[in-house]
């Protein structure tokens, strides 16, 4: 049974569920939006405001379409644990994304097949030839990740090569178009991947918003590998440092303190 095929099949009616009321262009990209902000929702303190954006999304449907998004999203999840035992990383999002003309074509995005990206995960990824830095841990690096699927290719072929990627991998992501940020988000934080995920210009390094997936969190990877998105420390590395470690919080209040004491001062 090809349980990748009955999710799309699942997605396609998901994306129907208004009859019309809303596009199901639309309707998909919202689906996006409502996984992506329920698993933030749930796990990064940093971005509670996100509860409010969930909520206005949530507005815009009938209760029974509301149950449709939460069955769909639970099937997803479940799919990909089935993937995970089978040792399958799969893009369960990006095709229909494209099918439905939900991509963005003002940036000509073009998405790669899976077979592709397992092609070039197997040429060019990390495997057992390769040793493990001194860090305990390699990093990976998408600067235009669209669905993710390229990352996921990697992975796969990084836990064919005997690595855990939940330990000895690292991933940063980023696209412009908010809704490949939130596909590749949704798959890394299903899968168990540690990454943050960025919606932000590669060129200008303008960063819109972050997003940091479970694994990434709970294992405080912030500390082992910060991804910041330019030269400047990130505001929510900061933060989500501050969270997780109650002393550095109370360091970082004090040298705010002195910093404002001494400009007082010399105003």
């Amino acid at each position: 049974m090809n349980h990748n095929k009955e999710f799309t099949s699942l997605l396609a009616q998901t994306a129907e569920i208004t009859r019309g009321r809303i596009h199901r262009r639309e309707v998909y990209r919202d689906f996006i939006d409502y996984c992506a902000l329920n698993i933030s929702v749930q796990t990064d303190h940093v971005h509670q405001e996100r509860k409010t954006s969930l909520d206005k999304l949530l507005k815009r449907y009938k209760e029974e379409e509301r149950t449709a998004f939460a069955h769909t999203f639970r099937e997803l999840a479940h799919t990909v644990v089935r993937n995970v035992e089978g040792g399958i990383y799969e893009d369960l999002l990006g095709s229909t994304y494209c099918e439905f003309g939900a991509d963005n074509r003002a940036l000509k995005q073009d998405f790669t097949p899976q077979d592709v990206a397992r092609l070039l995960a197997k040429i060019t990824t990390i495997g057992n030839h390769y040793e493990l830095p001194s860090e305990g841990f390699f990093t990976l690096n998408d600067p235009n990740s669209g669905s993710g699927i390229l990352l996921l290719a990697a992975v796969e072929e990084a836990i064919r090569n005997g690595l855990n990627p939940s330990e000895q991998l690292v991933i940063q992501a980023s696209d412009c178009d908010i809704a490949c940020a939130q596909m590749t988000y949704i798959h890394l934080s299903l899968y168990g991947i540690p990454a943050v995920v960025v919606q932000g210009d590669c060129i200008s390094m303008k960063e819109y918003s972050r997003w940091y997936t479970p694994v990434y969190l709970w294992r405080k990877w912030v500390w082992r590998a910060p991804m910041s998105f330019g030269t400047r420390r990130n505001p929510s590395d900061e933060q989500l440092k501050m969270l997780t470690e109650p002393m550095y919080a109370q360091c970082r209040k004090l040298d705010q303190f002195f910093r404002k004491e001494v400009s007082q001062r010399g105003a």
